[in-house]
Protein backbone atom coordinates (compact mmCIF):
# COMPACT_ATOMS: atom_id res chain seq x y z
CA UNK A 1 0.00 0.00 0.00
CA UNK A 2 1.35 3.65 -0.95
CA UNK A 3 -0.29 6.41 1.33
CA UNK A 4 0.19 10.52 0.73
CA UNK A 5 0.19 12.46 3.36
CA UNK A 6 -0.20 16.66 3.42
CA UNK A 7 -1.58 18.95 5.69
CA UNK A 8 -1.69 21.83 7.21
CA UNK A 9 -2.41 24.75 4.08
CA UNK A 10 -3.86 27.77 5.70
CA UNK A 11 -5.57 28.65 2.60
CA UNK A 12 -7.28 31.32 2.12
CA UNK A 13 -8.75 32.41 -1.39
CA UNK A 14 -11.93 33.59 -0.78
CA UNK A 15 -11.54 34.78 2.86
CA UNK A 16 -10.43 38.03 2.91
CA UNK A 17 -6.28 38.65 4.13
CA UNK A 18 -3.50 35.74 5.56
CA UNK A 19 -2.67 33.92 8.40
CA UNK A 20 -1.89 35.58 11.27
CA UNK A 21 1.72 33.84 11.07
CA UNK A 22 3.61 35.40 8.18
CA UNK A 23 5.40 32.37 7.27
CA UNK A 24 2.05 30.72 5.86
CA UNK A 25 1.59 32.00 2.87
CA UNK A 26 -2.28 31.45 2.55
CA UNK A 27 -3.05 33.41 -0.57
CA UNK A 28 -0.11 30.97 -2.34
CA UNK A 29 -2.10 27.96 -1.79
CA UNK A 30 -4.10 27.56 -4.45
CA UNK A 31 -1.80 27.31 -6.84
CA UNK A 32 0.74 25.19 -4.85
CA UNK A 33 -1.63 22.80 -4.22
CA UNK A 34 -2.24 21.80 -7.21
CA UNK A 35 1.68 21.88 -8.03
CA UNK A 36 1.61 19.34 -5.28
CA UNK A 37 -1.84 17.00 -6.57
CA UNK A 38 0.39 16.74 -9.87
CA UNK A 39 3.46 15.01 -8.08
CA UNK A 40 1.56 13.14 -6.08
CA UNK A 41 -0.57 11.87 -9.10
CA UNK A 42 2.85 10.49 -11.02
CA UNK A 43 3.27 8.35 -7.54
CA UNK A 44 0.28 6.64 -7.73
CA UNK A 45 -0.63 6.22 -4.43
CA UNK A 46 -3.47 3.68 -3.09
CA UNK A 47 -4.85 6.81 -1.00
CA UNK A 48 -4.08 10.61 -0.39
CA UNK A 49 -4.82 11.63 3.19
CA UNK A 50 -4.84 15.27 4.39
CA UNK A 51 -5.06 15.92 8.53
CA UNK A 52 -6.07 19.55 8.69
CA UNK A 53 -6.12 23.03 8.88
CA UNK A 54 -7.34 23.23 5.35
CA UNK A 55 -8.39 26.45 5.22
CA UNK A 56 -7.11 29.65 7.29
CA UNK A 57 -10.80 30.87 9.10
CA UNK A 58 -10.05 33.64 11.50
CA UNK A 59 -10.88 32.99 14.81
CA UNK A 60 -12.50 36.19 15.52
CA UNK A 61 -14.59 35.14 12.61
CA UNK A 62 -15.63 31.51 13.89
CA UNK A 63 -19.40 33.01 14.18
CA UNK A 64 -19.53 35.66 11.70
CA UNK A 65 -22.06 34.71 9.00
CA UNK A 66 -20.28 36.23 6.03
CA UNK A 67 -16.58 34.78 6.93
CA UNK A 68 -18.32 31.27 7.57
CA UNK A 69 -20.10 31.24 3.78
CA UNK A 70 -16.85 32.74 2.72
CA UNK A 71 -14.71 29.64 4.56
CA UNK A 72 -16.92 27.24 2.92
CA UNK A 73 -16.20 28.41 -0.26
CA UNK A 74 -12.46 28.07 0.07
CA UNK A 75 -13.16 24.13 1.06
CA UNK A 76 -14.53 23.83 -1.53
CA UNK A 77 -11.52 25.25 -3.86
CA UNK A 78 -9.38 22.97 -1.21
CA UNK A 79 -11.66 19.68 -2.44
CA UNK A 80 -11.71 20.57 -6.14
CA UNK A 81 -7.99 20.86 -6.21
CA UNK A 82 -7.86 17.29 -5.67
CA UNK A 83 -10.51 16.19 -7.90
CA UNK A 84 -7.77 15.18 -10.73
CA UNK A 85 -6.35 12.23 -8.03
CA UNK A 86 -8.18 8.83 -8.92
CA UNK A 87 -7.71 7.44 -5.75
CA UNK A 88 -9.57 7.92 -2.54
CA UNK A 89 -8.70 10.99 -0.52
CA UNK A 90 -9.51 11.70 3.30
CA UNK A 91 -9.90 15.00 4.93
CA UNK A 92 -10.05 15.91 8.71
CA UNK A 93 -10.18 19.44 9.86
CA UNK A 94 -8.11 21.31 12.53
CA UNK A 95 -8.69 23.79 14.82
CA UNK A 96 -8.47 26.41 12.10
CA UNK A 97 -11.00 24.92 10.32
CA UNK A 98 -15.01 25.44 10.95
CA UNK A 99 -16.60 22.23 11.77
CA UNK A 100 -19.74 22.82 10.27
CA UNK A 101 -18.47 24.11 7.05
CA UNK A 102 -16.36 21.20 6.89
CA UNK A 103 -19.15 18.57 7.59
CA UNK A 104 -20.86 20.07 4.93
CA UNK A 105 -18.51 19.92 2.38
CA UNK A 106 -17.17 16.41 3.12
CA UNK A 107 -19.14 14.81 5.46
CA UNK A 108 -20.36 12.94 1.92
CA UNK A 109 -16.97 10.74 2.47
CA UNK A 110 -16.65 7.80 5.07
CA UNK A 111 -15.05 7.60 8.31
CA UNK A 112 -13.80 3.87 8.50
CA UNK A 113 -13.80 2.40 5.01
CA UNK A 114 -10.73 -0.21 3.80
CA UNK A 115 -8.53 0.29 0.89
CA UNK A 116 -5.46 -2.06 -0.55
CA UNK A 117 -6.40 -4.51 2.37
CA UNK A 118 -5.91 -2.18 5.53
CA UNK A 119 -8.90 -0.29 7.10
CA UNK A 120 -8.36 3.42 7.34
CA UNK A 121 -10.02 4.88 10.56
CA UNK A 122 -10.95 9.18 10.88
CA UNK A 123 -11.06 10.25 13.92
CA UNK A 124 -12.89 14.20 14.37
CA UNK A 125 -11.31 15.51 17.37
CA UNK A 126 -11.11 19.28 18.68
CA UNK A 127 -9.57 21.47 21.36
CA UNK A 128 -11.00 21.91 24.92
CA UNK A 129 -9.25 23.42 28.00
CA UNK A 130 -6.12 25.57 27.49
CA UNK A 131 -6.63 24.59 23.28
CA UNK A 132 -5.89 21.10 24.71
CA UNK A 133 -7.28 18.32 22.34
CA UNK A 134 -9.14 15.74 23.36
CA UNK A 135 -10.82 12.25 22.12
CA UNK A 136 -14.57 12.25 23.39
CA UNK A 137 -18.44 11.58 23.16
CA UNK A 138 -18.67 9.59 19.73
CA UNK A 139 -14.70 10.12 18.18
CA UNK A 140 -13.95 7.96 21.26
CA UNK A 141 -16.94 5.49 21.46
CA UNK A 142 -15.45 4.80 17.95
CA UNK A 143 -12.48 4.79 18.75
CA UNK A 144 -13.13 1.69 21.61
CA UNK A 145 -15.24 0.06 18.93
CA UNK A 146 -12.46 0.24 16.49
CA UNK A 147 -10.15 -1.80 19.50
CA UNK A 148 -12.16 -4.01 20.02
CA UNK A 149 -14.06 -5.51 17.09
CA UNK A 150 -13.37 -8.48 15.15
CA UNK A 151 -12.24 -6.95 11.48
CA UNK A 152 -8.64 -8.58 11.10
CA UNK A 153 -7.82 -6.07 8.69
CA UNK A 154 -4.54 -3.88 9.47
CA UNK A 155 -5.63 -0.63 10.27
CA UNK A 156 -4.39 2.86 10.12
CA UNK A 157 -5.69 5.63 12.14
CA UNK A 158 -5.69 9.52 10.98
CA UNK A 159 -6.47 12.35 13.20
CA UNK A 160 -5.18 15.96 13.21
CA UNK A 161 -4.11 15.85 16.98
CA UNK A 162 -0.19 13.98 17.93
CA UNK A 163 -0.82 10.33 19.68
CA UNK A 164 2.90 10.57 20.04
CA UNK A 165 5.44 11.94 20.36
CA UNK A 166 3.90 14.34 23.08
CA UNK A 167 4.89 17.74 22.23
CA UNK A 168 3.63 20.76 24.68
CA UNK A 169 6.11 23.13 23.78
CA UNK A 170 4.71 26.62 22.71
CA UNK A 171 1.12 25.04 22.07
CA UNK A 172 -0.54 22.21 23.42
CA UNK A 173 0.02 19.94 20.21
CA UNK A 174 -0.91 16.44 21.07
CA UNK A 175 -3.98 14.81 23.13
CA UNK A 176 -4.64 15.23 26.79
CA UNK A 177 -4.72 11.95 26.74
CA UNK A 178 -2.20 10.85 24.50
CA UNK A 179 -0.56 8.07 26.97
CA UNK A 180 -3.78 6.55 26.96
CA UNK A 181 -4.83 6.50 23.45
CA UNK A 182 -1.05 5.73 22.59
CA UNK A 183 -1.31 2.09 25.09
CA UNK A 184 -4.38 1.21 23.37
CA UNK A 185 -2.92 1.52 19.48
CA UNK A 186 0.30 -0.71 21.18
CA UNK A 187 -2.08 -2.97 22.57
CA UNK A 188 -3.65 -4.25 19.07
CA UNK A 189 -1.61 -6.27 16.66
CA UNK A 190 -3.80 -4.69 13.41
CA UNK A 191 -2.37 -1.14 13.75
CA UNK A 192 0.07 -0.55 11.62
CA UNK A 193 0.57 3.10 11.01
CA UNK A 194 -0.81 6.37 12.67
CA UNK A 195 -1.00 10.25 10.93
CA UNK A 196 -1.37 13.31 12.11
CA UNK A 197 -0.57 17.09 11.25
CA UNK A 198 -0.67 19.75 13.82
CA UNK A 199 2.62 20.11 14.38
CA UNK A 200 4.23 22.12 12.03
CA UNK A 201 7.76 21.12 12.27
CA UNK A 202 6.34 17.32 11.95
CA UNK A 203 7.87 14.11 12.98
CA UNK A 204 9.24 11.99 10.83
CA UNK A 205 8.23 8.46 10.25
CA UNK A 206 9.38 6.49 13.85
CA UNK A 207 8.22 3.23 15.24
CA UNK A 208 7.15 1.85 18.78
CA UNK A 209 6.48 -1.45 18.94
CA UNK A 210 4.86 -2.78 16.18
CA UNK A 211 3.29 0.82 15.39
CA UNK A 212 4.78 3.67 13.30
CA UNK A 213 3.62 6.78 13.69
CA UNK A 214 4.31 10.18 11.88
CA UNK A 215 3.21 13.77 12.08
CA UNK A 216 3.64 15.65 8.50
CA UNK A 217 5.03 19.36 8.43
CA UNK A 218 2.86 22.08 7.49
CA UNK A 219 2.38 21.98 3.52
CA UNK A 220 1.24 25.94 3.75
CA UNK A 221 5.30 27.16 5.01
CA UNK A 222 8.03 26.69 2.68
CA UNK A 223 9.76 24.61 1.47
CA UNK A 224 5.87 23.33 1.32
CA UNK A 225 6.71 19.49 2.03
CA UNK A 226 4.82 16.50 1.28
CA UNK A 227 5.25 12.62 2.07
CA UNK A 228 4.43 9.04 0.76
CA UNK A 229 4.61 6.06 3.05
CA UNK A 230 5.27 2.49 1.81
CA UNK A 231 3.76 0.19 3.56
CA UNK A 232 4.75 -3.52 2.98
CA UNK A 233 4.97 -6.98 4.07
CA UNK A 234 8.22 -6.33 6.21
CA UNK A 235 7.56 -2.30 7.39
CA UNK A 236 7.02 1.06 6.33
CA UNK A 237 9.05 3.27 4.36
CA UNK A 238 9.12 7.33 4.33
CA UNK A 239 9.97 9.59 1.46
CA UNK A 240 10.04 13.36 1.89
CA UNK A 241 9.06 15.52 -1.28
CA UNK A 242 9.39 19.73 -1.72
CA UNK A 243 8.35 22.01 -3.69
CA UNK A 244 10.82 24.63 -3.29
CA UNK A 245 11.00 28.27 -4.67
CA UNK A 246 10.58 28.67 -8.07
CA UNK A 247 14.27 28.60 -9.77
CA UNK A 248 15.18 31.05 -12.25
CA UNK A 249 14.66 35.07 -11.26
CA UNK A 250 13.74 35.76 -8.27
CA UNK A 251 10.93 38.97 -8.08
CA UNK A 252 11.33 42.28 -7.06
CA UNK A 253 9.47 43.39 -4.65
CA UNK A 254 7.84 46.89 -2.79
CA UNK A 255 7.47 46.44 0.90
CA UNK A 256 5.09 49.10 2.52
CA UNK A 257 4.48 50.15 6.06
CA UNK A 258 1.02 50.22 7.09
CA UNK A 259 0.04 52.66 8.91
CA UNK A 260 0.76 56.12 7.64
CA UNK A 261 1.48 54.97 4.63
CA UNK A 262 -1.67 52.70 3.24
CA UNK A 263 -3.87 53.94 6.20
CA UNK A 264 -4.28 57.53 7.67
CA UNK A 265 -5.24 56.56 11.15
CA UNK A 266 -3.17 54.49 13.43
CA UNK A 267 -5.70 51.81 14.11
CA UNK A 268 -3.11 49.30 16.02
CA UNK A 269 -4.35 50.28 19.48
CA UNK A 270 -8.09 49.70 18.28
CA UNK A 271 -9.18 47.40 15.54
CA UNK A 272 -10.31 46.76 12.21
CA UNK A 273 -12.99 49.14 12.81
CA UNK A 274 -11.00 52.17 12.59
CA UNK A 275 -8.80 51.14 9.79
CA UNK A 276 -9.42 52.44 6.04
CA UNK A 277 -7.55 53.43 2.93
CA UNK A 278 -5.86 56.47 2.31
CA UNK A 279 -7.24 58.01 -1.05
CA UNK A 280 -5.52 56.51 -4.09
CA UNK A 281 -3.87 53.43 -2.15
CA UNK A 282 -5.58 50.78 -3.87
CA UNK A 283 -4.91 52.34 -7.44
CA UNK A 284 -1.22 52.98 -6.45
CA UNK A 285 -0.74 49.27 -5.60
CA UNK A 286 -2.68 48.01 -8.61
CA UNK A 287 -0.25 50.11 -10.79
CA UNK A 288 2.74 48.40 -9.31
CA UNK A 289 1.11 44.97 -9.35
CA UNK A 290 0.70 45.29 -13.00
CA UNK A 291 4.16 45.93 -13.42
CA UNK A 292 5.33 42.75 -12.05
CA UNK A 293 6.20 43.67 -8.19
CA UNK A 294 5.37 41.87 -5.22
CA UNK A 295 3.28 43.56 -2.88
CA UNK A 296 4.30 43.33 0.94
CA UNK A 297 3.60 44.49 4.02
CA UNK A 298 6.19 45.28 6.92
CA UNK A 299 4.53 46.48 9.99
CA UNK A 300 5.88 47.21 13.81
CA UNK A 301 3.15 46.10 15.63
CA UNK A 302 4.28 47.11 19.09
CA UNK A 303 1.12 47.57 20.47
CA UNK A 304 0.45 43.79 21.21
CA UNK A 305 3.61 43.41 23.04
CA UNK A 306 2.55 46.81 25.26
CA UNK A 307 -0.69 45.05 26.03
CA UNK A 308 -3.17 47.12 24.05
CA UNK A 309 -4.39 44.71 21.23
CA UNK A 310 -3.75 40.90 20.39
CA UNK A 311 -2.11 39.20 17.86
CA UNK A 312 -5.40 38.35 16.48
CA UNK A 313 -6.66 41.79 16.19
CA UNK A 314 -3.95 42.89 14.32
CA UNK A 315 -4.90 39.79 11.68
CA UNK A 316 -8.89 41.37 11.70
CA UNK A 317 -7.01 44.69 11.26
CA UNK A 318 -4.78 43.43 8.65
CA UNK A 319 -8.06 40.87 6.63
CA UNK A 320 -10.09 44.47 6.89
CA UNK A 321 -6.97 45.89 4.48
CA UNK A 322 -6.92 43.03 2.35
CA UNK A 323 -10.53 43.40 1.98
CA UNK A 324 -10.57 47.01 1.25
CA UNK A 325 -7.78 46.84 -1.42
CA UNK A 326 -9.68 44.12 -3.14
CA UNK A 327 -11.85 46.27 -5.31
CA UNK A 328 -8.83 47.97 -6.83
CA UNK A 329 -8.21 44.36 -7.72
CA UNK A 330 -5.45 44.50 -5.72
CA UNK A 331 -3.87 40.96 -3.83
CA UNK A 332 -1.05 41.10 -1.15
CA UNK A 333 1.44 38.94 -1.49
CA UNK A 334 2.59 38.89 2.50
CA UNK A 335 1.87 40.42 5.17
CA UNK A 336 4.40 40.26 7.83
CA UNK A 337 4.15 41.54 11.37
CA UNK A 338 6.59 41.88 14.36
CA UNK A 339 5.20 42.88 17.95
CA UNK A 340 8.19 43.23 20.50
CA UNK A 341 10.11 46.14 21.82
CA UNK A 342 11.69 47.64 24.56
CA UNK A 343 8.25 49.05 25.75
CA UNK A 344 6.60 45.52 25.65
CA UNK A 345 4.58 45.01 29.40
CA UNK A 346 4.09 40.78 27.81
CA UNK A 347 7.66 38.81 28.88
CA UNK A 348 6.54 36.58 25.96
CA UNK A 349 7.09 40.33 23.70
CA UNK A 350 9.81 41.70 26.41
CA UNK A 351 12.83 39.18 25.79
CA UNK A 352 13.15 38.78 22.17
CA UNK A 353 15.44 39.71 19.01
CA UNK A 354 14.84 43.07 17.70
CA UNK A 355 13.35 42.25 14.39
CA UNK A 356 11.04 45.96 14.57
CA UNK A 357 11.73 48.12 11.70
CA UNK A 358 14.77 49.73 11.35
CA UNK A 359 16.17 46.27 11.86
CA UNK A 360 15.63 44.41 8.32
CA UNK A 361 14.83 41.61 9.59
CA UNK A 362 10.95 41.36 8.47
CA UNK A 363 12.46 42.24 4.57
CA UNK A 364 14.63 39.59 5.01
CA UNK A 365 11.99 36.67 6.25
CA UNK A 366 9.55 37.77 3.19
CA UNK A 367 12.30 37.34 0.60
CA UNK A 368 13.26 34.28 1.80
CA UNK A 369 9.45 32.77 2.01
CA UNK A 370 8.79 34.75 -1.38
CA UNK A 371 11.61 34.28 -3.59
CA UNK A 372 12.15 38.31 -3.61
CA UNK A 373 15.02 40.04 -4.68
CA UNK A 374 15.78 42.88 -2.12
CA UNK A 375 18.09 44.60 -4.82
CA UNK A 376 15.57 45.40 -7.41
CA UNK A 377 12.97 45.93 -4.63
CA UNK A 378 11.67 49.23 -2.73
CA UNK A 379 10.48 50.13 0.20
CA UNK A 380 7.53 52.90 1.09
CA UNK A 381 7.02 54.44 4.67
CA UNK A 382 6.06 57.31 6.71
CA UNK A 383 8.95 56.90 9.34
CA UNK A 384 12.87 56.87 9.24
CA UNK A 385 12.88 53.66 10.46
CA UNK A 386 11.09 52.57 7.40
CA UNK A 387 13.39 54.24 5.56
CA UNK A 388 16.52 52.95 7.59
CA UNK A 389 14.65 49.03 7.51
CA UNK A 390 14.82 49.33 3.22
CA UNK A 391 18.72 51.32 3.66
CA UNK A 392 19.94 48.17 6.30
CA UNK A 393 18.40 45.15 4.10
CA UNK A 394 20.19 46.38 0.65
CA UNK A 395 16.55 47.88 -1.43
CA UNK A 396 17.41 49.90 -4.81
CA UNK A 397 15.57 52.46 -3.01
CA UNK A 398 13.80 53.94 0.41
CA UNK A 399 11.06 56.01 -0.38
CA UNK A 400 9.44 58.83 2.19
CA UNK A 401 5.71 59.61 2.16
CA UNK A 402 4.16 62.73 3.46
CA UNK A 403 1.50 61.10 4.96
CA UNK A 404 1.14 59.72 8.40
CA UNK A 405 3.96 61.15 10.89
CA UNK A 406 5.95 61.73 6.73
CA UNK A 407 5.84 65.91 6.96
CA UNK A 408 7.29 65.77 10.83
CA UNK A 409 9.87 63.00 9.94
CA UNK A 410 10.93 64.94 7.18
CA UNK A 411 11.96 68.22 8.73
CA UNK A 412 14.12 66.27 10.69
CA UNK A 413 16.03 63.97 8.58
CA UNK A 414 18.98 65.27 6.85
CA UNK A 415 19.17 65.22 3.09
CA UNK A 416 20.12 62.21 1.61
CA UNK A 417 18.45 60.11 4.25
CA UNK A 418 15.45 59.07 1.61
CA UNK A 419 16.44 57.95 -2.14
CA UNK A 420 12.92 59.86 -2.38
CA UNK A 421 10.62 62.09 -0.96
CA UNK A 422 6.75 61.64 -1.88
CA UNK A 423 3.64 63.54 -1.18
CA UNK A 424 1.55 60.27 -0.88
CA UNK A 425 1.44 56.03 -1.79
CA UNK A 426 0.83 57.27 -5.63
CA UNK A 427 3.45 59.51 -5.47
CA UNK A 428 6.10 56.88 -4.67
CA UNK A 429 4.45 54.37 -7.21
CA UNK A 430 5.08 56.85 -9.95
CA UNK A 431 8.90 57.38 -8.61
CA UNK A 432 9.25 53.49 -8.35
CA UNK A 433 7.76 53.07 -12.05
CA UNK A 434 10.26 55.34 -13.08
CA UNK A 435 13.63 54.49 -11.45
CA UNK A 436 12.80 50.52 -11.32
Amino acid sequence: MKIAHISDFHLRHHLPGTSTISRRLSRHMPGLISQAVDRIRGESPDLVVVTGDLVDHPFYGMHKVELIALGEKDLRLVRECFAPLNCPVTWLYGNHDHPESFRRVFGDLPADFHVAGHRVLLFFDDEVDNNSPQRMGRQRERFLAAMNDDDPSPQVHLQHYLVAPVRQDGYPHAYREAGSLKAALLADSRVRLVLSGHYHKGDSLFREGHVYFANAPAFGEPPHPFRIYDLSGTGIDQHEFQLRSPEGRRRRAVFLDRDGTLSPAPAYRTGPEDFSLLPGAGEALAKLQRAGYALVVVSNQTAVGQGYVTAETVGAVNDRMAALLGPSGVELDGVYCRYGGPNAVLPEHRNVPAETKPSPAMLYAAAEDLNLDLSTSFMVGDRKTDVDAGRNAGCRGSILVKTGSGIDVLAKMSPGDADCVADDLAGAADWILENG
